[in-house]
């Protein structure tokens, strides 16, 4: 009877360290590694705690590797995950994988953004068409080179926003610029069926407000957050409503007249130029 009771007793005893340790393991640490451009690195937040890689890392208990790297454009990244090893493991080691490029294969552009936004300001689109092209085929072997570390994790692969201010032109020449290395990511998803999933970050920031930094370019603290909630949508599943169409429209609205006369001036200003240019137009790199 004693030794019943004894038995009874160490189990009793050791029955709470058998549930800490299955807790422990069923709140393991996911690994979530970020790859990709300022963007992915956090620029527009104001601080590090502010940006989506954080705000998702943080909410969602990961354990973060950050390899995000300001002004890196697709043949940058093509090069890291090919090359570094340091980030070569942490892909192999990932359980969930989130990339941001594309961006700077514009931004930084051998013609010159001006060069780019002034021909488009003229429905001249031409510039575009060997960005996309060299754009598509880093990002094809981007993707390549990840599943041939790790075909296990979940890739996630933002689309780019348009980040122009609200004037007609102007956006449509961005949006150019923006669909065409979309439409390269939709493109290489078509061709290879699973290979990862969409984070439609274009969707949620289109017309809305306050989700821009003041450089037109990053995403403000507010885009982060935006950002964030799309990314962690596509891991669980979920579906968390977008934030109103603001201040954005509301502009558009109450400085009508204005940003008809300023999308006016930009247009001239460009068809001015081309005239004056002439010939050496094409050859120009403003």
């Amino acid at each position: 009877m004693k030794k019943i009771i004894s038995w009874i007793i160490c189990a009793a005893l050791l029955l709470p360290l058998f549930g800490l340790a299955a807790q422990a393991q069923s709140s393991a640490q996911l690994n979530f590694v970020v790859l990709g451009d300022s963007i992915a690195a956090g620029s527009g937040a104001g601080d590090q705690s502010r940006a989506y890689a954080w705000i998702i890392a943080r909410e969602k208990g990961y354990d973060l590797s950050n390899f995000g790297a300001g002004g890196d454009i697709s043949a940058d990244l093509l090069r890291k995950v090919t090359s570094d090893e340091m980030i070569r493991q942490g892909v192999r080691e990932a359980d969930i994988i989130a990339v941001s490029i594309g961006g700077n294969d514009m931004l930084h552009a051998e013609d010159g953004l001006p060069a780019l936004v002034l021909r488009g300001l003229l429905g001249d689109y031409s510039l575009l068409e060997p960005i996309h092209k060299a754009f598509y085929e880093n990002f094809a072997g981007i993707i390549d080179e990840i599943r041939a570390l790790n075909p296990d994790a979940m890739l996630i692969v933002q689309t780019l926003y348009n980040s122009a201010f609200p004037l007609p032109s102007l956006r449509a020449a961005y949006a150019a610029g923006v669909g065409g290395i979309n439409d390269g990511i939709y493109a290489y998803l078509a061709a290879n069926k699973g290979a990862f999933i969409v984070a439609d970050v274009y969707s949620a920031f289109e017309q809305r407000s306050g989700v821009v930094y003041i450089d037109m370019t990053h995403p403000s603290p507010a885009g982060h957050r935006l950002i964030a909630n799309v990314i962690i949508d596509v891991i669980y599943g979920t579906q968390t409503p977008l934030p109103p169409i603001g201040a954005l429209d509301c502009l558009a609205c109450a400085g009508r007249p204005l940003l008809a006369l300023l999308d006016w001036v930009l247009v001239e200003t460009a068809r001015l130029l081309h005239r004056l240019l002439g010939p050496v137009w094409t050859l120009v790199k403003f």
